[in-house]
């Protein structure tokens, strides 16, 4: 299943594109979204984001522990992935820098109860804390 995990992660990494068009990410910066999910991110150096992000969204779970968060931001747009080890799932988060303001689509990827690699999508925005 790890290895399932892993190769959906790398894929998802390759197929990023063009989702919008970023202005630069500061770090450090603290960023919180509308679930109450928390994302800090340490640093931005050359396009390579690294950060942790604490889970809080309802009706989820591994929820209250930061887990380290990697990306990219770009002149057109930026991606950061979580893997929540404990619960055997990742997520990433593609989106946008307005302001502000980080409008994203993340995509939840885990292994189901038989088994079976799932999916579910939805989308967060966040605002910048500090």
């Amino acid at each position: 299943m790890k290895r399932l995990l892993g190769l959906l992660l790398l894929a998802q990494c390759f197929m990023v594109s063009s989702e919008a068009t970023a202005q630069g990410l500061p770090a450090p910066s603290f960023w919180k979204n509308e679930r109450g999910s928390e994302l800090f991110v340490m640093s931005a150096n050359s396009g390579a984001i690294q950060g942790t992000f604490t889970n809080h969204a309802h009706g989820f779970a591994c929820q209250g522990i930061p887990y380290p968060a990697s990306g990219a931001v770009s002149p057109r747009g930026l991606y950061f992935v979580v893997t929540f080890a404990q619960c055997n799932s990742f997520t990433r988060w593609v989106g946008k820098i307005n302001g502000s303001k980080m409008p994203t689509s993340w995509t939840l990827f885990y292994v189901d109860q038989k088994g079976k690699p799932s999916k579910l999508k939805g989308a967060d925005t966040f605002t910048r804390v500090w």
